[in-house]
Formats: C-alpha cells, structure tokens, sequence
C-alpha cells in the first residue's frame, strides 16, 4: 500500500509541475487592513493594560478568487476586538499602571505570488510580561480550481484528493512530512547545529505539528515547514522552518 501512495503522490507531483501557467497575472496588494484594539474596550491605546495590533493583506482584482481573499482577511479584522479579549483572558492578570503593557502584534508577509497560489505567512509577536516571543501561521490559498480562493491544505496543493483518495492516501503526505522533518531533527541535534530539547521526541513533533495547515510556499515554489518555539527546541531557537523542493518530496515519496 505504501508503494502505490508513493506512486501516487509521485504523479500528482510530476503533474504539478507540468502544468503550463495560466494566463491570469499574479495578485497585487493594495492598502492593507490595519488597526488598533486597545483592552478593556474603551480604553486608550496609550494607557491601556493591553493592546492589540493587526495589519492584513488586500488585493487589487474583481476576480471571484481575490474577492473571497479580501474578504477572508476583512472577517479577521472584524474579530479583532474577540481576539482582543480572548489573548487578554489568556495572559491572565495584566500589568497595573504604569508598568509596560502587554501586547500582541498581529502582521504578515506575502511569502509567494503566483497565477497558481497566494501563500501568506502571518506572524503575531506577543509580550506577556517577560520577553517578546513570536508564532506563525500561514494560508495558501488557491487562485483557480475548485479551491478557488480558498485556503487549501497539503494534500489538496499536492492534488491528492483529485485521485479519488481514501483516508490512508489523504494522510500519506502528512505521514511523509513527519518523517522527513525528524529525520531532519535528529541530524540537526547530533551535528548540534540546533539546541533541541534533548528529550524531544517525533510524538511530541506529530502532537504539536500539522503538516496539512503549518506550511507555506517561499518565492522559488518551495514548501516551507514550521514548528513553534518550545516544542522540540527553547523557545530562544525561535519558529523553527523546513522548506523542501517539489524534487527532494518527489524524491523522498519513492
């Protein structure tokens, strides 16, 4: 069964890259959507105990696929003020006047433009009263296909589930990830050109890491892997990232 899902995501892989561009230029950003929420509600940035920032992307275009970009990322700006409350919860008692305030930052950068894909890496920089951390998410989203303007996961970028897969074959690319990334861990760790926990284990990699949602493509096409600080390494390691080309997946799916 390995060997045929092997095969499998060898020829999704192959036709990926064999697919002519379409003729549809790649997205431009306009004026992105920033803002301020200052907690509790009604209190002013300046004084408030805690403050959150966000700045998010929009795009120039009137195509269906842009439209529902825009509007995925006005929906995160309007819960702004949720997420306010929420992190603010979260951190438990806040500073008292006149101490530094406690702070997530919410920002992004367009980590790969093209006529196929849309991939955003978002960053959000937090300080909780000792020292600044900062985790990661990201969206790929589709500009054609089905998933139109969609985010779309690893299996679908990969086209997996076109071939009609079962749940065995849909987890076979997650499957592979997890792999290749402790591989990676584990060389890392004996060359100590990284100061892994040295009782990390691949169950607290797969516990923490999903490599269906915690990827995003780089400018070269590359698929970028990332884990969050304090789960196989010190959080002073900081978002710790694995981009694999399409040739070294196809390579290691064999």
């Amino acid at each position: 069964m390995q060997r045929l899902l092997s095969c499998v995501l060898a020829l999704c892989l192959c036709a990926a890259v064999a697919l002519p561009a379409l003729a549809q230029a790649a997205p431009v950003e306009t004026e992105p959507l920033v803002g301020t929420v200052p907690y509790p509600a009604g209190s002013d940035a300046a004084t408030a105990p805690f403050v959150l920032t966000y700045r998010y992307p929009q795009f120039a275009g009137d195509t269906p696929a842009l439209q529902a970009i825009n509007a995925y990322f006005g929906t995160l700006a309007a819960d702004a003020p949720s997420m306010a409350a929420g992190a603010a919860a979260a951190a438990g008692e806040l500073p008292v006047a006149g101490a530094p305030a406690y702070y997530v930052a919410l920002d992004y950068r367009i980590a790969y433009a093209g006529t196929d894909y849309l991939s955003v890496l978002q960053t959000a920089s937090q300080f909780l009263g000792v020292s600044e951390t900062e985790r990661w998410s990201a969206d790929v989203f589709a500009l054609d296909g089905v998933y139109a303007g969609q985010p779309v996961t690893l299996t679908q970028a990969l086209g997996l589930e076109q071939q009609n897969a079962d749940a065995a074959q849909a987890s076979f690319a997650a499957d592979l990830l997890y792999r290749l990334v402790w591989e990676i861990i584990q060389q890392e760790a004996a060359m100590q050109t990284r100061a892994y926990f040295p009782d990390a284990t691949e169950a607290d990699l797969r516990a923490a890491f999903d490599p269906e949602q915690d990827f995003y493509l780089d400018g070269d096409g590359n698929f970028v892997f990332f884990v969050q600080p304090g789960v196989v390494a010190p959080e002073l390691e900081g978002v710790l990232s694995y981009p694999f080309s399409l040739a070294e997946l196809l390579s290691a799916a064999r």
